[in-house]
């Protein structure tokens, strides 16, 4: 395990519209929403396409931070909580640090029921930790 003083490498780096996505040299791979980012189910569709791609269809844990997300459909979440989506993560962590962003990642947990391991945080650096266990 690296250590969280150690630099992280950028192995991939790819970005669209609305998400920037990071494969990271210690094992996490990163998706970070442009500011005021509204996710609809095309959009959803293209972000597992992405990551899948990076990724060579190996899942990785997940680090995913919602911050900048203003709106997502009920369609949207309901393709993150799914199989196809699931089969690019091992475990997700969902940083949501607005109302917008807790109400988001609650709805996602609460009526979504996603397939793999998912929790909420507040500091991003215990959703790495928690990633890395």
């Amino acid at each position: 395990m690296i250590s969280p003083h150690q630099e992280i490498e950028i192995l991939s780096y790819r970005e669209n519209d609305k998400i920037k996505f990071t494969l990271r040299s210690d094992g996490i791979f990163e998706t970070d929403c442009q500011p005021n980012t509204e996710m609809a189910l095309q959009d959803g569709l293209e972000s597992t396409r992405i990551t899948s791609e990076i990724l060579n269809n190996e899942p990785y844990p997940l680090l995913c931070n919602l911050t900048n997300v203003v709106r997502m459909t009920k369609e949207c979440r309901k393709h993150f909580s799914g199989e196809s989506h699931a089969k690019t993560y091992t475990k997700c962590a969902l940083i949501v640090t607005n109302p917008i962003s807790k109400l988001i990642g609650n709805f996602f947990l609460g009526l979504n029921k996603p397939l793999k391991p998912t929790k909420l945080f507040t500091n991003r650096e215990e959703a790495i930790f928690w990633l890395k266990k």
